[in-house]
């Protein structure tokens, strides 16, 4: 598989299955973009399961969001091509600079670590068969290696299945924030090992 097919593949399982999130609603361009910033990034890194030719699962995370949008910016056609739609919508473009500000600001006034879990997600077809403790695992892993010793995950307070997950994987609720105004959310705290 390409890595531009991987970064697509990637980008719809984000939006089949991370749907109650804002980043879904600017669609897979934008999202598979994402990725290949994300992905080619320093400090951050997207961790794929694949079977059969497909990916079946991913894990995403960093330590911090700078890299990731100058990263972006390096194709700055097809960013404002995949964006253009938002851009007329007052109301995405506030909540993509929420996003922005967020990125920026995201430890400011708590003793948290700058790594963080971006995103996971898991096909349908293989839920149950441990694809995403794996990729947690993997995640857990690589930030070892880079000598990290914790990271956080920002959940959303209506996400109730992913709150339990996390607590699964020994996750504990540091505090809160509020990405987008007015929606909450549990910042939980991922000891490395």
């Amino acid at each position: 598989m390409t890595p531009a097919e991987r970064y697509r593949q990637v980008a719809v399982l984000h939006a089949a299955n991370i749907n109650q999130g804002f980043l879904a609603t600017l669609g897979v361009p934008f999202l598979a973009l994402m990725y290949r910033a994300l992905d080619e990034a320093e400090g951050s890194v997207l961790l794929t399961e694949e079977q059969g030719g497909r990916v079946v699962g991913f894990v995403s995370g960093g330590e911090g969001m700078g890299a990731i949008y100058r990263r972006m910016l390096r194709y700055p056609l097809r960013l404002g091509l995949s964006l253009l739609p938002s851009l007329v919508r007052p109301k995405r473009l506030k909540r993509i600079l929420e996003i922005l500000r967020y990125g920026g600001s995201a430890t400011a006034g708590q003793d948290l670590p700058s790594a963080e879990l971006l995103s996971i997600a898991v096909d349908a077809s293989v839920r149950g068969t441990g694809v995403a403790e794996r990729l947690y695992r993997r995640l857990q892993a690589h930030f070892s290696e880079r000598g990290v010793g914790a990271f956080r995950i920002v959940v959303g307070d209506s996400l109730a299945p992913a709150h339990r997950y996390y607590r699964k994987m020994g996750a504990k609720p540091a505090g809160r924030i509020e990405v987008h105004a007015g929606e909450g959310s549990v910042v939980y705290l991922q000891e490395v090992s």
